[in-house]
């Protein structure tokens, strides 16, 4: 949980950067578009993507199948989770659900307000005159409401409006419908639920909603004329005669939308978003979680592998076995009643398997034990801990002599309800 909250904020925080540093002065408004959607979306998500990772080298990657002393049997370790206090986990979901409460009200409450507008109201159509999509409506209010677009449908309320004025505003709703804006929003809005945390998700999301209006306005500009259009958002600034032209979730500061109108796209304006293409294979690298691979069993189970090292050879498969002292049944005791489930994982409820190597020396000694995949919380840590505090085994014989034995070992962390 941690882990997502921090690479998923910087992330986030990466793309902000790179979008003010770059694109939020250009008008190449559809680029912009796909950039925030894309970035809101991978931002959010890419730290529970999967890479392939290898968890060892080529010459360790062959672990035989068939014998103990290659990849031992599973150990569980069970706890119940702590309750004398309240987890991170329990933070974010009553966080999330707040946030998804509160999208739905809004949701609902938008909605009835539209079914009681078209039960007590005229709904025009395409048909009816009116150049607003195909598949729209239109409400028209003898009032000041200020206009908007709720999926399909068009609010206006027309008091004071000449009808050049109300082509303007038709013309800026019918590209919203057109264009599904509402569907960007509630995708961006889902997305900043999940991650309600992260305050660089809440400013792509204004940033998304700054480019539904100036892709708008750049759209009204080719059906009414400039001068009309730059009066009305005049009258919105000054506060004179007529409401806000916004769609249904945001307002955008009218300043910005008279300055991007009088940008123009630079030439080499779409290429400066393709720093983000390293960017992004960076994060990936860096913040996927680890691939679930369970270590690889071959057809090689009665074959002898070795491994050179400055120690020596390193066997998977010896003639004579390493034995724990009282067997296997005491290796598991052993493991059972000196790991202890880490307080921070049982806080955070973080459960699931460790993988541990080692390797059982001549002497009968553990060394080089590391974890070949982990799931934090302490978890990790308390597994290599235990292994590397074993007592002497019995080692392993090759040819009648000890040799060095490498195993695997999986340890379950999981926390019973």
């Amino acid at each position: 949980m941690i882990r997502w909250m921090i690479f998923s904020t910087l992330a986030a925080g990466v793309f902000y950067g790179l979008y003010c540093l770059t694109l939020r002065r250009d008008r190449w408004l559809q680029l912009s578009l796909w950039y925030l959607l894309l970035a809101l979306g991978f931002s959010i998500m890419f730290p529970f993507f999967s890479l392939p990772e290898r968890l060892a080298s080529a010459s360790q990657s062959v672990i035989p199948a068939g014998g103990y002393h290659a990849t031992l049997n599973e150990i569980e370790i069970s706890a119940t989770p702590a309750s004398h206090a309240i987890s991170l986990m329990d933070v974010y979901v009553i966080g999330l659900a707040l946030c998804v409460a509160y999208l739905l009200f809004q949701l609902v409450v938008q909605a009835v307000k539209i079914i009681m507008l078209r039960q007590k109201h005229t709904v025009y159509r395409p048909c009816d005159g009116f150049d607003i999509p195909r598949g729209s409506s239109l409400i028209l209010l003898d009032d000041d409401t200020a206009p908007y677009s709720f999926f399909r449908q068009i609010v206006v309320g027309t008091r004071g409006l000449t009808d050049e004025e109300l082509r303007c505003i038709l013309a800026h709703e019918s590209f919203h419908v057109g264009k599904l804006h509402s569907f960007d929003i509630l995708f961006a809005r889902l997305m900043c639920c999940l991650a309600w945390f992260n305050p660089f998700a809440w400013l792509l999301m204004r940033e998304l909603s700054a480019v539904h209006e100036y892709q708008a306005d750049a759209a009204s500009l080719d059906s009414c004329s400039r001068e009309s259009y730059l009066h009305l958002l005049y009258r919105q600034v000054t506060g004179i005669g007529y409401g806000h032209i916004t769609n249904n979730f945001q307002s955008i500061n009218i300043k910005k939308r008279i300055v991007m109108m009088n940008r123009t796209t630079t030439r080499f304006g779409a290429w400066k978003a393709l720093v983000a293409l390293p960017v992004a294979a960076l994060l990936l690298m860096v913040g996927c979680k680890p691939a679930a691979q369970e270590p690889q069993q071959t057809e090689t189970a009665q074959t002898e592998v070795t491994e050179n090292t400055p120690e020596g050879e390193v066997f998977q498969v010896v003639e004579v076995e390493p034995q724990f002292e009282g067997g296997l049944e005491a290796l598991y005791k052993y493991l059972a009643e000196n790991i202890k489930y880490p307080e921070q994982a049982k806080s955070d409820g973080i459960q699931g398997r460790v993988f541990v190597r080692f390797v059982i020396e001549a002497d009968g000694s553990v060394t080089n034990a590391q974890v070949l995949r982990g799931i934090g919380g302490g978890c990790d840590e308390e597994a290599l801990r235990v292994v590397e505090a074993m007592p002497k085994w019995t080692p392993g014989m090759q040819q009648g002599k000890p040799v060095r034995v490498q195993f695997n070992l999986p340890i379950t962390f999981k926390l019973q309800e």
